[in-house]
């Protein structure tokens, strides 16, 4: 037997989770900076997702009053070619 494994073996029979981890405390730190760090970039990806959205209605918004100027450019005509 290695060294490792007389070592897995102690870690399962304690009974407290705790006793595994020598730096308990780094472990919980890091534990909450990977969760500030995921909770961060789920706000940035939701803020990018509306922006993204925004910039859609506008683009459509545009098309569609560029497209209702021409229309009404081509009706002005034909009224003033008919009369």
């Amino acid at each position: 037997m290695g060294r490792n494994e007389i070592r897995l073996r102690r870690n399962r029979m304690t009974g407290n989770g705790s006793e595994r981890f020598r730096n308990y405390g780094a472990v919980l730190e890091q534990h909450s900076k990977e969760m500030r760090l995921k909770k961060i970039f789920r706000v940035f990806t939701f803020l990018l997702i509306i922006l993204i959205i925004v910039v859609l209605i506008f683009i459509v918004n545009q098309i569609e009053r560029k497209a209702v100027q021409k229309k009404s450019f081509h009706t002005e005509k034909l009224i003033r070619s008919n009369t």
